[in-house]
């Protein structure tokens, strides 16, 4: 069902677009279909001009040189120019400045043959002349209106240098409401499909491209914006993208970066979009972790909301690591699953120096990760257990730092008794 004429109308944002189209529609409520027709072309026409005119003034090379030409023209009163120009506007709308697609072409020539039948006598038949109908009128306005008329003037390879120069920009925004106010102003209140998929795929790519900080900083606020400026379009293309961007991620450099880079997007939905065939890779990735992956693990437990199964699977590579592997980590949060994993590396202590060198590092990591009661109990139970972790020089300092748990230094010591651990505090 085509659209109210009123509200196809006031889509139009530019008043010069709005007043073109405003003579079709009086023509076709007063059932002038004919004259409607050949008024839809006609804004069409001036709406294209007036567009190309804009690209020329943001400095298109190609822009400016039809202009001076239509400019010439008009100066000359050259009649056959005029028809020649008019007659290559929907090409050049098509294939020069991108502002229409090929489907939208057709629509476009589909108008230009019928305003010719319908300002020049026409013949259906030898009899019977051709009159346009009221269904015919309508659907060049919707059509006119929806591809050309209510649209920016940059839509294909200048829109989307135009974003992209936004983004690259010193000046671009660093919070979210700013880039979607600045988003809105462009190509990208109204954009075509084809450029909001390009968009998409530009921002995808460089985000898994490892480029610096500030870079993917930008690229985040990008998608984030683009998703809330348009969600149904963020639904059409964005899983599509995703997917097709990690598929071709098969080295072992190549997956340690998109690993981190899916974690770190999840909030956009990222690992929601890919394939159960593509969770399992990137999980058990993330379970085998080589030593490149492992140093950035801490990822994991900074970022809010991220789904559990790749919280699940970092903290199991961490239930493998060695004691060399924790020892040389400078993560910038760590989690409890590191303690529980140095606790156990600690009750295999077969020598004092081992049990030092041990006690000292879950000693630091103490001061870090708040030890709870049940990691409490298990490092005292395994040190009365063990005589070489028992009689270490470190052992009084590692129950010392037990004292942070509930209870404190009472509940420590009751632990002490519990398993028969005589050791002055």
């Amino acid at each position: 069902m085509l659209s109210d004429l009123d509200e196809l109308i006031l889509s139009c944002e530019d008043p010069r677009s709005r007043l073109y189209i405003e003579e079709a529609v009086k023509c076709y409520k007063a059932g002038a279909y004919r004259s409607s027709v050949v008024a839809c072309w006609i804004a069409v026409a001036f709406d294209l001009v007036d567009k190309i005119r804009e690209l020329s003034a943001s400095g298109d090379k190609e822009a400016q040189v039809e202009i001076a030409r239509f400019e010439t023209i008009q100066k000359t009163h050259n009649l056959p120019g005029a028809l020649a120009f008019e007659k290559e506007l929907p090409l050049m709308a098509k294939d020069k400045f991108e502002l229409i697609s090929p489907i939208e072409y057709l629509d476009i020539v589909r108008l230009v043959e019928d305003r010719n039948r319908c300002a020049h006598p026409s013949h259906v038949s030898d009899n019977q002349v051709f009159s346009a109908s009221a269904e015919l009128a309508r659907l060049h306005i919707f059509n006119s209106v929806n591809s050309i008329l209510s649209r920016p003037a940059s839509q294909g390879k200048v829109a989307l240098a135009r974003v992209l120069s936004d983004v690259d920009s010193k000046f671009f925004p660093s919070n979210l409401e700013d880039v979607v106010t600045l988003f809105e102003a462009g190509p990208l209140k109204r954009p075509r499909e084809s450029l909001y998929n390009n968009l998409l795929k530009v921002f995808v790519k460089t985000a898994f491209g490892g480029e610096e900080s500030a870079k993917f900083n930008k690229c985040v606020l990008a998608l984030a914006a683009i998703k809330i400026i348009h969600p149904n379009l963020w639904e059409r293309f964005f899983e599509d993208c995703v997917r097709q961007t990690v598929e071709r991620m098969r080295t072992e450099e190549e997956i340690c970066g998109a690993v981190i880079i899916v974690a770190r997007l999840a909030k956009l939905g990222l690992w929601n979009a890919l394939p159960k065939a593509e969770q399992l890779r990137i999980l058990t990735f993330i379970q085998n972790a080589p030593q490149k992956l492992f140093i950035d693990l801490d990822w994991f437990f900074l970022l809010d909301a991220l789904p559990p199964e790749l919280i699940a699977a970092a903290e199991k590579r961490i239930r493998f690591a060695t004691f060399d592997e924790l020892d040389k980590v400078d993560w910038l949060v760590t989690p409890s699953a590191v303690l529980d994993r140095l606790i156990t590396i600690y009750s295999t202590s077969r020598s004092f120096a081992e049990a030092n060198t041990y006690g000292r590092t879950i000693r630091q990591v103490m001061q870090e990760v708040g030890p709870s009661y049940k990691q409490a109990n298990e490092i005292v139970r395994m040190a009365s257990a063990n005589d070489q972790i028992k009689h270490s020089n470190e052992l009084a300092s590692v129950l010392r730092a037990l004292e942070s748990v509930e209870g404190g230094r009472v509940a420590v010591e009751q632990l002490m008794v519990d398993h028969g651990l005589n050791i002055n505090l």
